[in-house]
């Protein structure tokens, strides 16, 4: 049975699938969009030890190993100081607001995208005072080491293009 029309939900057959099976896929909004094709080429585990720099050091393995399109797709370890930034409003052009923090800190999670070469990272981080998180900045120091995963796609690759209010969204490249 298909869902009613203007309902939201879409039926989208899958390609890798026999033609008979078909995949419920439920958009909420107008907007959003869903980028197929892509595979896993490789997977690329990364120690950091005590002092290294987790976004310089995720950035720098997007370099050295031509990673366009992929994600991080997992981290746990501890840091030492971390700034990130988080939005601080509901208005339809972001304000950000900065935060650094210069304390012992585990990395609960850690993960996002990767288009065009450039990553899209949040994390959840726990202190003394409890959990916070957000967008990862430059800065975060490895207090005794950190492990994270990385995976390489395959497949069409993506970018992030500003759309009307400014805010870069993931498109087709």
């Amino acid at each position: 049975m298909r869902p009613a029309a203007g309902s939201g939900v879409h039926w989208l057959q899958e390609p890798a699938m026999k033609p008979a099976f078909f995949l419920l896929l439920a958009l909420p909004c107008a907007g959003a969009e869903m980028f197929g094709g892509a595979e896993i080429a490789e997977i690329y585990r990364v120690r950091l030890d005590r002092d290294d720099l987790l976004l310089e050091t995720i950035q720098q393995t997007i370099q050295k190993y031509g990673i366009a399109d992929g994600a991080v797709l997992t981290a746990a370890g501890s840091l030492q100081e971390c700034t990130f930034h988080r939005v601080k409003s509901l208005a339809e052009i972001p304000e950000d607001e900065f935060l650094t923090l210069h304390e012992p800190l585990e990395i609960l999670n850690l993960d996002g995208l990767i288009a065009n070469g450039e990553p899209h990272l949040h994390m959840t981080l726990s202190g003394a005072k409890g959990a916070v998180g957000g967008h990862l900045e430059k800065g975060c120091r490895v207090l005794y080491r950190a492990e994270l995963t990385i995976a390489r796609f395959s497949g069409p690759p993506l970018a992030r293009k500003p759309n009307k209010a400014g805010v870069p969204i993931l498109q087709r490249k």
